[in-house]
């Protein structure tokens, strides 16, 4: 097996050991022997890839940025996308409520922000293209921005349990909210254009 290969697995295998902990205890309360335990390691192990416990979440942070990614690729529609971030947030709350707890509402921002920007544009692209909106450069961003903020918001207020709708419940919402802004756009085109 080549280094590179066993380097990452044990990475990840330190990463799910955190994320299990995570589940019993905060963050500043995991050390570094609770760790290499669980994962049936020795602490040289550990410091050979990671300085500390808050590295080694430093690094799972970016691994995690990259699943998201990755998991939202798999879906075909925004419905299908937002079950699978809110059901995959669920079922990892104490992780990301750590991540919430550690480094906040920008934070998690940092670690949804790309999957949520991704599904976003998809998502206005789609019910553009099918409202036949033109939206110009200018107009987009604004409305992506406002479209991630609010995915952002109900995700936070998802993994905080502020929030206690089904996800298919919150799904059906932002997909409306969506389909009404696509015709808002399309409704000012034919406005401009008469």
């Amino acid at each position: 097996m080549p280094a590179d290969a066993a380097e990452n697995r044990t990475k990840q295998r330190l990463s799910r050991a955190l994320k299990e902990l995570l589940r019993k205890k905060p963050l500043d309360q995991i050390r570094v022997r609770e760790l290499t335990e669980l994962c049936g390691l020795r602490r040289q192990s550990f410091y050979y890839h990671f300085k500390d416990v808050y590295d080694l979440f430093d690094w799972s942070v970016r691994q995690e940025r990259e699943l998201l990614l990755r998991r939202q690729d798999d879906f075909l529609t925004f419905q299908g996308a937002v079950w699978d971030l809110l059901d995959y947030t669920a079922e990892n709350r104490p992780y990301y409520l750590a991540f919430w707890k550690h480094q906040g509402h920008q934070g998690l921002r940092h670690i949804l922000g790309d999957a949520v920007e991704g599904l976003s544009a998809k998502t206005m692209a789609y019910y553009c293209v099918r409202g036949g909106a033109k939206l110009e450069e200018r107009e987009t961003q604004i409305r992506l921005q406002c479209g991630a903020s609010i995915l952002l918001a109900l995700l936070e207020a998802w993994i905080c349990e502020d929030l206690d709708q089904s996800p298919e419940t919150i799904s059906a919402t932002l997909e409306e909210w969506a389909q009404q802004a696509a015709l808002g756009a399309a409704w000012e085109r034919m406005e401009q254009e008469t």
